[in-house]
C-alpha cells in the first residue's frame, strides 16, 4: 500500500494551505453527493487540477440542518481514503469544534484502523499547534498568493464561494481580517453572538482574540 501521505482536499482554506505546506502532495476530493459537493469540486478544479475525484460515497441522505451537517464524515473520508494511502491527511486546525476532527479523534481512528488492518495506518493533520489565523499567517508569509486564498470556498450557501452572512463564512472573514485581508461580513446579527461568546471565552484562547480583534477593527472601520 502507498505510504505516501494523500491529503483530503475540500475547497477550504485549511487544506488548501496544507497542499503548499505539505509540498504538494496528492490530493483527494469525495464527491458525496452533499448539498455542496459540486460549488467545492469547481474550485477544486480550478485549485489543483490533478486531484483524485472519488464517487463511491453518496452521504445525501445523511446530513442535515442549515449546515448539511454529515455526522462523522470525517470518519467516513478518512475509512474510504486508505484505499489510496495509509497515510491520509485531513487539516485539522487547533480552534476546530467538530467531533471527529481534532488530534485526539484522529489518534483513536489511527490506532483501530491500524489495529484491524494488522498494519500502520494514520490519520494526521500538520495543523494542530495552529489556529485557522495562523494558518492563515503561514500561507502569507510563504505562499502570498492571495487571490488563490480567496477563491477557497467552506461557505454555507448552495451557490456562493463566500456569502459573507454565514458561520463557516464568518471564521474565514476573522481569519483573513487579522492578516490584514479586509472583506466585508454582512451578518451584524451573527457577528455580534460570536463577538460576545468570544468576550466570554468559549472558544480557544486565541481563537477568542482573533474574533475579538476582527469585529473591533471591522467596527471601527464602518
Amino acid at each position: 500500500m502507498q505510504t505516501k501521505p494523500i491529503l483530503l482536499f475540500s475547497g477550504g482554506v485549511d487544506s488548501f494551505v496544507a497542499y503548499h505546506f505539505l509540498g504538494r502532495p496528492q490530493t483527494l476530493f469525495f464527491h458525496s453527493q452533499s448539498r455542496y459537493a459540486d460549488k467545492e469540486m469547481e474550485v477544486i478544479k480550478r485549485l489543483i487540477p490533478d486531484t483524485i475525484i472519488d464517487y463511491s460515497l453518496n452521504l445525501k441522505d445523511r446530513e442535515y440542518g442549515e449546515k448539511a451537517y454529515i455526522p462523522f464524515r470525517n470518519l467516513l473520508f478518512f475509512l474510504q481514503a486508505v484505499k489510496y494511502s495509509d497515510h491520509v491527511v485531513v487539516a485539522g486546525v487547533a480552534d476546530d469544534r467538530v467531533s471527529d476532527k481534532s488530534e485526539k479523534a484522529f489518534q483513536e481512528f489511527s490506532r483501530l484502523a491500524s489495529k484491524l488492518e494488522g498494519r500502520p495506518i494514520k490519520i494526521t493533520s500538520p495543523f494542530w499547534k495552529l489556529t485557522k489565523s495562523e494558518v492563515v499567517h503561514w500561507y502569507l508569509m510563504h505562499i502570498g498568493n492571495v487571490p488563490g486564498l480567496l477563491q477557497t470556498t467552506s461557505c454555507y450557501d448552495p451557490i456562493e464561494h463566500y456569502c459573507g452572512k454565514c458561520p463557516s463564512c464568518f471564521r474565514k472573514w476573522v481569519a483573513l481580517w487579522v492578516n490584514v485581508i479586509h472583506l466585508d461580513f454582512l451578518n451584524d446579527k451573527l457577528m455580534e453572538e460570536y463577538y460576545q461568546a468570544a468576550r466570554s471565552g468559549k472558544y480557544v484562547l486565541k481563537r477568542n482574540e482573533s474574533i475579538i480583534e476582527a469585529v473591533n477593527g471591522y467596527r471601527s472601520r464602518h
